[in-house]
Formats: structure tokens, C-alpha cells, sequence
């Protein structure tokens, strides 16, 4: 609100002190809505009382407004007094008076050359007369002499509390309190001597680093031009994006500047701020609750802040019938939802969930007209980026406005209007463009300006801003600098490292190497965490707020403003060595919140590298890990865990099902070998008993099963019906007239004959002689053996060697007699036993290990 200037508000102020006849006895003026000044030696005049006394009369004074429209009357009782040398008597209104203004105080110092003008009433001058002149200098008494100007009236008797108006400074430089008479000198009481703060309550002007809002908005200027556009385009469509840089002022220019004038118009006006980490639905159905519900308490609005998130979660679409009951409650021209901070929800939650967010906002918003709600909502531009996407780039380009930071004349502007809205405070002249030319040209130089200005104030000297106090401060930034590093320095060297972790889980890493706010919840903090935040919130650094949607007594901590982060050196270079932890923290709680989300699904929890990351920072930071991210590490492990058991259970099962396969087919194996074997064995043997089984007439069939049951399975049974129908073979051969046409043929040696086999083979009927003998047979046996070396006598040998003759006997397989001759051949290592029966049996030979075949 800007406030009224030159004679408007001069003649707004302006006051007749009346006695109880009603005549006037002097002047007076308004230095706040319902606190009037005057001289004490009026009031005096004016209720018939000595002027010298020490305490404030009781009874009330009457007075008028005579430059106001019917001349309203007032009644206003004493309520500061001090007669003497100040002369200065504060009067406070029964009730205010409708259009009546207070002045603006300005310097009374330093105001040589300066015209003035003042209203009295001198007598004989009732209505008032209007006086003008220059300004001197201060003299002994503290008085500043004044001249009024020839030709025009002098100030005299009846001037008496009057306020004398400095038309360089544009405002009120003190009290007319004495006269010379006869003369055009006068005096005025400067007016850093009018107030009296035990009356007038003194009222910083500046926010420091806390954003305007709408109770500040008569301190609110510089941005006139912007608070027109951003209500006009408010009022023109359902969605409005502020946008600009952090610290330019975008929540000031909404809530000090657009929503009063919304609010003047007759539409209602409800706030939010997402919390980051809440789903969409529930940041929307919580500030709806409120304005659907207001009369619940906090467990039923959250229930039915839940029931509400969960219709919005369920696709229906349920915002058209909303949007009506937004409205049907609302105000008569229509309601806003102002969404502050929206940046901080953009920075932190997933892409998807900010652009579901702002859909819903859109959605209840609906379509342009007069009867619909109004969502307007401050953001930084690098959050847009999330928000443009095919179906929304044309919403979102109409949505935005943007704003700027402070040019140079408009700084100044707000540097010094918030002055001249205060009774009783004012800059030393330069120091404003000191300020402002200190400020430079950064995005986020207002809260610093803010901030200074807030500190200038503390250190005020009677009512003046002084070049040295801001000296002190150390100009614009080394204000914010120096209240943090004071602030950190009362604090003990335990609480100083608390302190830091606080800061530290307070801010998150943003692009580049720039930090954002990120304001926590308390019941995430560790409670030494919480106790240091108590500590540092009555200065400012951090600020305590209730949590959105959260119980009666939950709160959340930010920091005061962004711009700590990048101006506190020290926190600084805390937010710089924690930043890999932190960047991992703020992932961590994206899984947390997922997890939740999406119903404790396992899959969301922590795996692989990611669990042993999360271990890894468990052990490192474990007292700057909340209990619900502690919970979520652990819970991730023992899951992992029993993963780790259950592969290794079916590792071990399937091992074991493994060695059971090889075992049962191996088992298999062995047992189809047995069953062959048996079948062999049972074929073989009946080959054999077929062989024996055959009639006399027939020796070729039954020798051919003989053999036939040998090469099956070659058993005692097999062998010895093999070697019974050999042996019977030759004689039925001869008499039948079948088998070989050569019966039998003759040793070279000997003469001595041998009946041939049906093999080819041929069989020595008389053994060969010890020494000299040698044998001829033609068809050595199929297998041969070597012999063991051993002392032996030499002969002859089938293949033609000389062989060395073994005396021993073996008995023979066939006839079971013992052999009388025994020949060894030297060449081939075999060894020939002759029977009595005239069979040759080849021996198996221990060095050679064949098996031993009959001929």
C-alpha cells in the first residue's frame, strides 16, 4: 500500500484541540492511526490544569478534524506526558476517526535552507491559517529555529502543536512548540523527540529474511508494475506460474502485494506449500480439507485428507465436483489456492509426480471463466522444465509471468518507503543509496538488503538509521554474515556441531555447485538435532512453522533463506564437504518414499550395490540417518539376506538333486548292465542246453549254438558244452562222412596224426619229445600269452622258436589229468600244455594278461 503524500495526507492529520467550552485552544496532529501529538502546555490550557505538572492529567480532551469532510469530532485521553522543556503530550483516541491519516516523520536535523508550511490557529484565525517560511538550524535547547517568510502570516500564539512540513523531505520534521513574539522566528521540537516508544510501539518495517505477507503489506514496495500485471493475470486465467530467480521476491510480490488486492475484491484466499516426499494427491487433498473441512480437528482432517487423496488416486474423475464445492464454499467473487515454493516439490520428487501435481492443480482450476477457483503458484524457471511436456506446453506458456529482480530506482524505493510508513524513523541522508549501491546487481540481493536493513533497525539511534551502524554491520552481505557467525558463537562447542549437522540436513545439493533449501520435518531430526533448532529460531537463522497436513504438534525447520547457502561462508563450505552424502541422502529418501508409495512392495527395496552403498553410509553418517531411513537400510538388508538363504537353499537343493540324478543313473546303468548280464546269461545258457540238447546226427548246429552260447556269455556251462561238442565233433565227422575233407594230419616232426577242429585248428594227439621236438600245428589258438621267465629246458615251439620245456603238470580243463609235456616258446612268450587227453590248453601268462582260449 503506498502511502498518502504532500498536503492530502498533511491535511488528513490535522487536529483542533478544544477545551471543554469548545474553544480552540491550539493544534495537534495524527502520528499513528489512533495516537495524536500535541504540546503538553495545550493539553494543559485545554482541561484548566497547571502545565508544569509531572504526571498526565486523567480526563479526556476533546478535539476536532477541520480539514476533514464534516469536521468529525473525537475524545482521546493522555496516555504520554512530558511538560517542561520537551513540551510533548500524546493523546491516544477513543475511536478512530474515519480519514483522518497519520504524518510521516522525517529528519529533523540537518535541515538548513529547507521551506516549510504549517497550520495553525492564532487568534481571531478559528478555521485555520497556513503559514510558510525557511528552516535553520538547531539551537541550545535542542529547539530548531524557524523563519516564516514576508510578506505572509507569522507563526504565533495558536500555532502551538502544529506540524511543520519539510517539502524537500516530504514529511513531517517536528513540533511547533514557542514563538518570539512580535517576530517572524519561531520553534519547532525536532521530531525524533515526539516519540515516546513506551506509547508508540516501535514497528521494524523490514522482513529481514522472512517474505512479506499480507499484514506487511503497507511496507511493501518497488514493485508496483509487477503486482499489477500478476493481478490482472490472476484474475484472467484459472492457472498463474510466477517465475524468477531465488531471492527476487516472488512470495513477497504474491502475498503482499496480488492477494490483498484479491482479497479487496471479494475472492477468499487459501495457501499451501507441497512437502516434499507427499504424493500429489495428498499435497492437493490436504489444502483442500481445510477449505472443504475447516472445522475439523487434525485427526479427522488427516482421515479425511487420506479418503480424499485416495479418490483422486483412483483416475475418477471426481475434480469437477470438487471445484465446485471449492467454489460453494469460497467467497462470492471466488477463491485462490496460492501455492508457495513450488520449486522445492519440483526439485526433490519424481518428474512424473510434479507433473501429476500440477495436472490436479489445472484439473480443479478447469477451463477459463469467472466462476472457477484461482491456483497461482511462485516457482523457479528451471523447475519449468519438468512441467512442459506435449499436452501441457500451452498451458504452462500462459501460465507463466515472470519477474525480474529490483532495478536500481526501484530498490531504493524499497528501501525507503518501509521508512516513511513509521512514526518516528528515518535514514541519515546518502545512507539509502549507500545501501543500494552496495546491494549490486545479484538476483538474491533483496533478502540481503532485507536483512541489513532489519539489523539497521536493531541498532537504530534515536529513531535515525546511521551511516555508523551500517558501517558497523559491515555493509549489505557482511550483515547476513556476521548475525550468523554471532548467532553460531553463542552456542557451546557441542551444540556449535550439532548446529552443523542441522544446517547440513537442511540444505540439498542443486545444479552445478549451488545448494537449495530443504526443509525437514522435526520428527525426522535426531532430537539433539531439534533442541539446536529451538535454540537458533528466535534469531532467525532458522524458522519453525507447522508442518502441511501434519498433527497440532508437528512443525517443520527450514533455513531463513536460500541465501545462506551461498553467502554464510562457513555453512558453505559444510553444504561443499558433505555433498556426496547428502546426494546420496536425497536418493535415499526418493527410494524411501517410493517404497511407500507403492504399498511396501519388496522390489523397491535396496539391492546389490545399492545396499552395500546404504551400509557403507549407515556406518559412516549413523547419527545423521532418520530413524524411517534407518529402518528402510535395515529392513533392505534382512531382505537381502534372506534372498542370500533362500539362492543358497536352492543352490544346495539343486546340487543335491543333482548328485541324485547321477546317482540314480548310474544306479539305472548298473542295474540295465545286471539285467543284460542275467539276460546273457540266461541266453547263453540256453544256447548251451539247445547245443547239448541237439541230437548226435546233427554235431555242425550243435557246435555252431555251442559257439553261439560261448560268444554270448562265455560261463563254465558255455565252455564246457563248447569243448563236449568238440570233442564229439570229429568222430561223427569221420562216420557220417561230414566236416573237412582232411580228418586229420601228421606232426612234421613225429608222424604222429591230428585230427582237424571245425575251427581249422588242428590237435597233437602224442607229445613232442622234451628236447628235440618241434611243433607244427597250422592254426595256432586265437589268444596268446606270454610266460613268466623261470628256469626251463629248451625244445621246440608251433612258430618254429626254440622253446624252453617246463617239467611241471597242469591239470587239464578238459580231463582234469595232469599234462606230461609242457613247451615254451621263447619268441612269442607263450606257453603250450599237452594233456593226456590230446588237448593244448594255452595258459594265461602273468606278463601279458590275455585271457586263455581252447583249440
Amino acid at each position: 500500500m503506498v502511502a498518502l503524500r504532500g498536503s492530502d495526507v498533511l491535511d488528513a492529520s490535522q487536529a483542533r484541540i478544544l477545551s471543554a467550552a469548545g474553544e480552540v485552544i491550539g493544534a495537534g496532529f495524527l502520528v499513528a492511526p489512533d495516537v495524536l501529538c500535541t504540546c503538553a502546555h495545550v493539553v494543559a490550557g485545554a482541561l484548566g490544569v497547571p502545565d508544569a505538572g509531572e504526571r498526565a492529567p486523567g480526563t479526556p480532551v476533546d478535539l476536532d478534524f477541520p480539514l476533514l469532510g464534516g469536521r468529525p469530532r473525537a475524545r482521546a485521553t493522555v496516555v504520554s506526558w512530558r511538560s517542561g522543556g520537551s513540551d510533548v503530550a500524546l493523546l491516544r483516541l477513543d475511536v478512530a476517526v474515519e480519514g483522518a491519516r497519520p504524518v510521516p516523520l522525517v529528519d529533523g536535523t540537518g535541515v538548513w535552507g529547507h521551506t516549510f508550511r504549517a497550520f495553525g490557529y492564532p487568534a481571531g484565525a478559528d478555521d485555520g491559517i497556513w503559514a510558510s517560511g525557511t528552516l535553520r538550524a538547531g539551537q541550545g535547547s535542542g529547539w530548531v529555529q524557524m523563519e516564516a517568510q514576508e510578506p505572509g502570516p507569522r507563526i504565533a500564539e495558536g500555532f502551538s502543536g502544529a506540524p511543520v512540513w519539510d517539502d524537500q523531505q516530504n514529511g513531517v520534521v517536528g513540533m511547533t512548540v514557542a514563538a518570539h513574539r512580535g517576530e517572524r522566528t519561531a520553534y519547532l521540537l525536532p521530531s525524533a523527540e515526539l516519540v515516546d516508544e513506551r506509547t508508540l510501539r516501535p514497528v521494524c518495517p523490514f522482513q529481514g529474511l522472512a517474505p512479506f505477507t499480507e499484514g506487511d503489506a503497507e511496507f511493501f514496495h518497488g514493485r508496483d508494475s509487477d503486482t499489477a500485471r500478476v493481478h490482472k493475470a490472476v484474475r484472467g486465467r484459472p492457472v498463474t506460474l510466477v517465475a524468477g530467480p531465488s531471492g527476487c521476491g516472488k512470495s513477497s510480490l504474491v502475498r503482499a502485494g496480488v492477494l490483498p488486492l484479491l482479497r479487496a475484491e471479494g475472492m477468499s484466499v487459501s495457501e499451501l506449500r507441497p512437502v516434499p516426499g507427499v504424493r500429489a494427491a495428498a499435497v492437493l487433498a490436504r489444502a483442500l480439507t481445510g477449505i472443504l473441512e475447516p472445522g475439523l480437528g487434525e485427526v479427522g482432517r488427516l482421515v479425511k485428507a487420506e479418503e480424499l487423496a485416495g479418490l483422486l488416486d483412483s483416475g475418477d474423475d471426481v475434480t469437477a465436483e470438487l471445484r465446485g464445492r471449492v467454489l460453494a464454499r469460497g467467497a462470492s467473487a471466488g477463491h485462490v489456492i496460492f501455492v508457495d515454493q513450488f520449486e522445492e516439490y519440483a526439485g526433490a520428487a519424481e518428474p512424473a509426480a510434479v507433473r501429476r501435481l500440477f495436472g490436479l492443480f489445472a484439473a480443479l482450476a478447469g477451463k477459463d471463466g469467472t466462476a472457477v477457483p484461482r491456483v497461482v503458484a511462485t516457482t523457479r524457471p528451471d523447475s519449468l522444465d519438468v512441467l512442459v511436456t506435449a499436452g501441457t506446453s500451452d498451458l504452462v506458456s500462459d501460465a507463466v509471468q515472470f519477474i525480474a529482480p529490483l532495478a536500481a530506482d526501484n530498490l531504493e524505493r524499497a528501501v525507503t518507503a518501509p521508512v516513511d510508513a513509521v512514526p518516528g524513523l528515518w535514514f541519515e541522508p546518502g545512507l539509502p543509496e549507500r545501501i543500494v549501491a552496495d546491494a549490486g546487481d545479484e538476483p538474491g540481493r533483496m533478502p540481503l538488503v532485507q536483512f541489513a536493513l532489519t539489523e539497521l533497525w536493531k541498532r537504530r539511534s534515536r529513531s535515525m538509521l546511521t551511516h555508523a551502524a551500517y558501517g558497523d554491520l559491515g555493509g549489505v552481505a557482511g550483515a547476513l554474515v556476521g548475525y550468523a557467525e554471532d548467532a553460531l558463537s553463542e552456542l557451546t562447542r557441542d551444540q556449535q556441531e550439532r548446529a552443523r549437522r542441522l544446517f547440513v540436513q537442511l540444505a540439498r545439493p542443486a545444479g552445478g555447485d549451488t545448494f537449495s533449501r530443504s526443509p525437514t520435518r522435526t520428527a525426522d531430526l535426531a532430537p539433539e538435532l531439534l533442541h539446536v533448532a529451538r535454540e537458533l529460531a528466535p534469531g532467525k537463522l532458522v524458522v519453525l512453522s507447522p508442518a502441511p497436513g501434519g498433527g497440532e504438534r508437528e512443525e517443520m525447520v527450514d533455513l531463513a533463506h536460500e541465501a545462506l547457502t551461498a553467502l554464510w561462508p562457513r555453512l558453505r563450505q559444510w553444504l561443499v564437504d558433505s555433498r556426496d552424502f547428502r546426494s546420496w541422502q536425497e536418493q535415499l529418501r526418493t527410494d524411501l518414499k517410493r517404497w511407500q508409495t507403492q504399498h511396501h512392495e519388496p522390489a523397491r527395496l535396496l539391492s546389490g550395490t545399492d545396499l552395500a552403498e546404504a551400509g557403507h553410509r549407515l556406518a559412516g553418517h549413523i547419527e545423521d540417518i532418520s530413524a524411517a531411513e534407518r529402518g528402510y537400510i535395515l529392513l533392505s538388508r534382512r531382505h537381502s539376506r534372506r534372498g542370500a538363504r533362500l539362492r543358497q537353499a536352492a543352490v544346495g537343493a539343486l546340487a543335491v538333486l543333482t548328485v541324485l540324478a547321477v546317482v540314480l543313473a548310474l544306479s539305472t546303468w548298473q542295474s540295465l548292465r545286471t539285467a543284460e548280464d542275467q539276460l546273457r546269461t540266461q541266453a547263453a545258457g540256453l544256447l548251451a542246453q539247445a547245443a547239448e540238447d541237439r541230437p548226435g546226427s546233427d554235431p555242425a548246429t550243435a557246435l555252431q549254438l555251442a559257439l553261439a552260447a560261448w560268444n554270448t556269455r562265455r560261463t563254465a556251462k558255455t565252455g564246457q558244452a563248447l569243448l563236449h561238442r568238440w570233442r564229439c565233433a570229429p568222430n561223427r565227422w569221420a562216420a557220417n562222412g561230414s566236416g573237412p575233407t582232411r580228418e586229420s594230419t601228421a606232426c612234421r616232426r613225429t608222424g604222429a596224426s591230428s585230427p582237424w577242429s571245425p575251427t581249422g585248428a588242428s590237435r597233437c594227439s602224442t607229445p613232442p619229445e622234451p628236447a628235440t621236438s618241434r611243433c607244427h600245428c597250422r592254426h595256432p589258438p586265437a589268444r596268446r600269452t606270454g610266460y613268466p621267465r623261470g628256469r626251463a629246458t629248451r625244445s621246440g615251439s608251433w612258430c618254429g622258436a626254440r622253446a624252453a620245456t617246463s617239467t611241471g603238470r597242469t591239470p587239464c580243463g578238459t580231463c582234469a589229468t595232469a599234462c606230461r609235456w609242457t613247451t615254451s616258446c621263447r619268441r612269442r612268450r607263450n606257453s603250450t600244455v599237452s594233456t593226456s587227453c590230446g588237448a593244448a590248453k594255452w595258459t594265461v601268462s602273468p606278463r601279458w594278461r590275455e585271457a586263455r582260449s581252447l583249440c
